[in-house]
């Protein structure tokens, strides 16, 4: 069976993604079974009672399924961006608390493959031992400062663009969200005209609930897509700043110090 998942192949953050979605899911329909769908149901009898809309309170907009659509995948999204924010801080403290080689330290081949064994030994360097060893590589194998410095860069740009490439799956739950919200939108347009027989011989309880269904749900699903990319733009500053520390460390503390 252990076999059998491994020859899967799952991405690394697989089954963190699927446990945080099983654990949204939980939660979010927990507080609507407990207190958003009874107080809403209570509050739409009131208005049908009344023959009027019900008031707009914060059940009655978030009481439908396509809102606590929205409402689940937010908070996977949110536990997404969790995770990878604090691999970003990890890896930036990493950076800026090693420095392993010495101030006055020049590195000719021979120390190299030392520093690189010590790399290879270490595992709390992170991002931090494959631009060391990249760079360490390029200078054994090319004895060219500016290949190294090449080598350097193109790293940095890299890890710069895997860590971009891995927000794809958060990229699509802000896209899905608006997507959710316009189907509600369908969907309570379309009851509504279905009940417009209905409103014309004077009862527009069910057309104006209808009604109601179309413009929450877009509503919901818009604010929550503006709450989520502000996340999604500060992840991505952490990581850019990551990339920006990484290049700075290796021109400052590595490369001057090479010797052919």
């Amino acid at each position: 069976m252990n076999n059998f998942f491994k020859d899967l192949d799952f991405p690394p953050d697989f089954l963190y993604q699927m446990l945080s979605l099983i654990v949204s899911f939980i939660l979010i329909h927990s507080i609507y079974l407990l207190f958003i769908e009874p107080a809403a149901a209570a509050q739409a009898l009131e208005a049908i009672r009344l023959n009027k809309a019900p008031e707009r309170t914060l059940s009655i907009i978030l009481r439908d399924f396509e809102q606590e659509t929205c409402l689940i995948l937010m908070f996977w999204a949110l536990s997404i961006i969790f995770i990878k924010w604090k691999r970003v801080s990890e890896d930036l403290e990493i950076i800026r608390e090693n420095d392993f080689l010495s101030s006055e330290q020049e590195i000719d081949a021979n120390t190299a493959i030392q520093i690189k064994e010590e790399i290879a030994s270490r595992e709390d360097l992170g991002i931090l031992s494959k631009v060391y060893s990249t760079v360490l590589s390029s200078f054994l194998r090319n004895k060219a400062l500016d290949s190294v410095a090449e080598a350097m860069n193109y790293t940095c740009e890299k890890e710069g663009e895997r860590m971009e490439s891995e927000l794809s799956m958060i990229r699509y739950l802000i896209w899905a969200i608006p997507s959710i919200g316009f189907i509600g939108t369908v969907r309570g347009i379309g009851e509504a005209l279905s009940q417009a027989h209905i409103a014309v011989e004077g009862n527009i309880a069910g057309m104006t609930a209808s009604l109601g269904v179309a413009f929450n749900s877009t509503f919901v699903a818009l604010v929550v897509s503006i709450f989520l990319m502000y996340f999604l733009h500060q992840l991505q500053l952490s990581q850019d700043r990551l990339v920006l520390e990484l290049n700075d460390r290796c021109n400052d503390n590595l490369l001057p110090k090479l010797r052919l």
